[in-house]
């Protein structure tokens, strides 16, 4: 049978078992009093879970749903125990604009519309910009977003596009649509290519890549079409946010602290999440964020036991895979002591927590809580991140950072936040900075290059050129400056340090996005990195202080260990036990990455370097876990090295407590090497281990 013909046939024997779902839900809904089925058809139909809906259908009497809808509503409540649920009147107010905005004001259906159903799931983007009387390209709508959940990405666009003039505005998909779709010439009906320069020759480079990628900060051609899967992984997370692990898990602890008071306080002391990558001369990525408050506290200063004026503050980072699972935590102690004069000026200033996080390449959920010890009370903010994985060959583009201080001072262990090639430098904002008319804007990144063979001849100059524009007038010409770098500088892995000083003085107030661009002599390939400015006037409060914590005392060794965590979690071990590995060799005394690379190996079933694994010489000197050494046992057991057991264990239950498990296992290799009394002396010695 061919494949035409076969998907039709289990088409016909998969629909009716899912239509026959859908038809009893559908009439359980028909049966509803015309109160409740408005409620779950027109109210909620896109932020109730799958789950809520089946156990609201289920329900019998009016009383067991008005309990449900209360509860239902409570759980949702930013503030738990508040006569005032702002979370319940920001959704009616989106519905309400929806209906009058998007659709029929006679019918109200507004809210039936992509447009309105975006617009109520998401709320009001942060900037909206249309396009309706463009030769050739059909009438466009794109919004643009800062996340609100960190099941979505920080900052993405949405594009709405009319099919044709008696249709509504449609959800526009990179993939699935392509930029054919929002042609209306019919020369690029079958050509995205041919329609991108359509596009890109009536409404400017940026719409163009929006017809590619969704993601600000994602790498577009503009002479090719290659649309990536994150753009409509995007969108089927937004349409599934209900069913979404991150919100199921946030709803639950709500459940579980409905009469619990917490000491998050996230409208009190609003803040916000930004960050940059960079790699070290090994190539490992280390992620350093900025937790900033968006206006100044004075109460993270008070006076101590001394009566000296301190800050006291603990910074707790939760690392999560987008589908919710836990990769570590870290909790980092914030403080220091202040003269008068010092705590005059920070008191004036917004505040700003810094964290580093070593992580392999993948996308992470990353969720910072910031307890003020002074006073126990906190602020949380989240922030999906994504570390981009190296390339073969070419040229990468770290993310963008704005720096403060006239220089950068040294980090020779590379352990602090915001340290890059050994210098640490003080920092501004990163992916989005707002500056004052006339000030110049201090950057710096790091280029990505292939590693330097030794020996070999340095490649042709990068050019670098530095463009920016306003946000909302795409049509102007740009700003733009250049350079020319070497890169003789590039350490081992590839890692070149640069950066610029950008001259913002002709620009205006308002929102502008700024563009690096990279390219190398004789080479195709243009590397780019984005950043959003946002111009105040020149009298505007803008200064921060930043604090971070101390350095790990195991350095390097730690970094690895979590870079490993994080690969495993991401799926890919060969990255974790390369990590392992390395932290293994890089730590005297911690025992976590034997651990960690034990339990891989056993779950690969990779034997033989589990076996291997006995030849370590952390394990001459220090107590290992049982449970390690087990499953290293078994492997040399397995490989036929019953005497490398005895040997292993023989070491190993002289530095550690008396373990029944270490005891029999060493009995048995004893008995297959032919040691029975030795055997027998410790299973006598096992049985009397409660």
């Amino acid at each position: 049978m061919t494949r035409s013909r076969l998907l039709p046939l289990l088409l016909f024997v998969i629909l009716p078992l899912f239509s026959t779902q859908n038809l009893q839900a559908a009439n359980r809904i028909k049966d509803l009093p015309p109160v409740y089925r408005h409620w779950v058809e027109t109210e909620v139909p896109y932020i109730i879970s799958t789950v809520e809906e089946k156990n609201f259908l289920s329900l019998a009497t009016n009383a067991e749903r008005d309990s449900f809808i209360e509860n239902f509503w409570r759980i949702r409540n930013p503030e738990p125990g508040s006569e005032t649920n702002t979370y319940k009147e920001e959704h009616y107010r989106r519905i309400a604009y929806a209906n009058e905005t998007f659709g029929d004001r006679r019918y109200e259906d507004g809210w039936r519309t992509e447009r309105g159903r975006m617009y109520i799931i998401l709320g009001a983007p942060k900037q909206r910009a249309q396009y309706h009387d463009v030769g050739n390209v059909r009438p466009l709508e794109i919004w643009f977003y800062e996340s609100s959940t960190p099941a979505l990405p920080p900052f993405f666009y949405l594009l709405f596009f009319k099919p044709s003039a008696s249709e509504d505005y449609r959800l526009y998909s990179p993939r699935f649509d392509t930029p054919t779709k929002l042609c209306s010439t019919g020369e690029s009906r079958n050509d995205p290519v041919m329609a991108l320069s359509i596009i890109r020759k009536g409404l400017g480079a940026e719409v163009a890549k929006t017809a590619i990628t969704l993601l600000p900060n994602e790498h577009a051609d503009l002479d090719s079409f290659e649309p990536g899967m994150e753009s409509d992984a995007l969108l089927d997370t937004i349409n599934g946010l209900p069913d979404n692990p991150i919100t199921r898990e946030r709803l639950e602890a709500n459940r579980l602290h409905e009469h619990v008071t917490t000491s998050i306080l996230s409208g009190e002391a609003p803040s916000e999440m930004t960050y940059t990558v960079f790699r070290d001369y090994k190539g490992g990525e280390t992620v350093s964020y900025l937790l900033k408050s968006l206006l100044p506290d004075p109460r993270l200063i008070g006076p101590g036991p001394d009566k000296t004026l301190h800050y006291d503050l603990a910074l707790r980072t939760s690392v999560l895979t987008t589908d919710g699972k836990s990769v570590y935590e870290q909790e980092d102690v914030l403080a220091g002591r202040l003269t008068e004069a010092q705590a005059e000026v920070a008191r004036k200033k917004r505040f700003a927590a810094e964290g580093r996080l070593p992580l392999a390449p993948g996308r992470y959920v990353v969720v910072a809580t910031l307890t003020n010890n002074l006073n126990q009370i906190a602020t949380r903010q989240h922030a999906t991140i994504t570390v981009p994985a190296p390339k073969s060959h070419g040229i990468t583009i770290s993310p963008l950072m704005a720096y403060t201080g006239t220089a950068a001072i040294p980090d020779p262990g590379g352990m602090l936040p915001f340290s890059a090639s050994n210098l640490r430098f003080t920092p501004r904002e990163a992916q989005t900075v707002y500056l004052r008319q006339g000030e110049r804007l201090p950057l710096v990144f790091q280029l990505w290059l292939d590693p330097k063979a030794p020996g070999s001849i340095d490649p042709a100059k990068i050019h670098l050129r530095y463009v920016f524009g306003a946000v909302s007038a795409l049509h102007e010409t740009p700003s733009e400056e250049n350079e020319e770098i070497e890169t003789s500088n590039r350490d081992a892995a590839g890692n070149l340090l640069t950066g610029r000083t950008v001259n913002t003085s002709s620009l205006t107030p308002g929102s502008y996005m700024l563009v690096v661009r990279a390219n190398q002599d004789g080479m195709q390939q243009t590397a780019s990195a984005s950043m959003n400015l946002h111009v105040e006037p020149a009298e505007s409060h803008l200064e921060a202080w930043t604090v971070y914590g101390a350095a790990d005392p195991n350095g390097q060794s730690v970094d690895d260990l979590k870079r490993g965590i994080s690969a495993e979690a991401q799926g890919d071990d060969a990255e974790a036990q390369r990590f392992y590995k390395i932290a293994l060799s890089e730590g005297r005394d911690d025992l976590r990455p034997l651990d960690r690379l034990a339990a891989l190996l056993s779950r690969r079933g990779e034997t033989g370097e589990l076996a291997a694994l006995a030849l370590q010489p952390i394990l001459t000197r220090i107590a290992a876990s049982p449970k390690t050494l087990l499953l290293i046992a078994q492997a040399l057991t397995s490989s036929g090295n019953p005497k490398g057991v005895v040997q292993l264990l023989e070491l190993q239950i002289k530095l550690q407590p008396p373990d029944s498990g270490l005891y029999q296992a060493l009995a048995d290799a004893c008995d297959t090497t032919g040691d029975h009394a030795r055997a027998k002396d410790l299973r006598s010695l096992a049985s009397g281990i409660k």
